[in-house]
């Protein structure tokens, strides 16, 4: 006969500004784009070491469906829809293996085109 050692530690809770800080990291790893950047105190509380992303919305429904909206800049030259593509199944991706959650939906908004330096 087998005994069953399972102990039961609790309830795992993630915040959704983690969901939201995974999406803003995964955006990096997408050429052609970058989050939208709002002011300088967003640059001062990053300076000081607290992750600020404005640009990055997580809303849970009723249902507790998870969705994002990102707003980003997408430089001048690029294939926009690809782009915005690309970000979401980053994104996805990111978070499905981070944290284990399916999105509903990641809206991806355009704020601006910036030339590069």
């Amino acid at each position: 006969m087998r005994q069953d050692n399972t102990v039961d530690l609790g309830v795992v809770q993630i915040h959704k500004k983690v969901i939201g800080d995974i999406a803003a990291a995964s955006i990096q790893e997408v050429p052609g784009a970058a989050l939208a950047t709002f002011g300088i105190i967003g640059s001062i509380a990053e300076a000081f070491g607290y992750k600020n992303y404005p640009s990055v919305t997580v809303s849970v429904d009723k249902d507790n469906q998870v969705s994002l909206e990102i707003r980003v800049i997408i430089y001048y030259g690029m294939n926009i829809p690809e782009v915005a593509r690309q970000i979401q199944d980053v994104i996805q991706r990111a978070v499905e293996d981070a944290v284990d959650i399916n999105l509903r939906e990641i809206n991806v908004n355009v704020q601006a085109i910036e030339r590069r330096a």
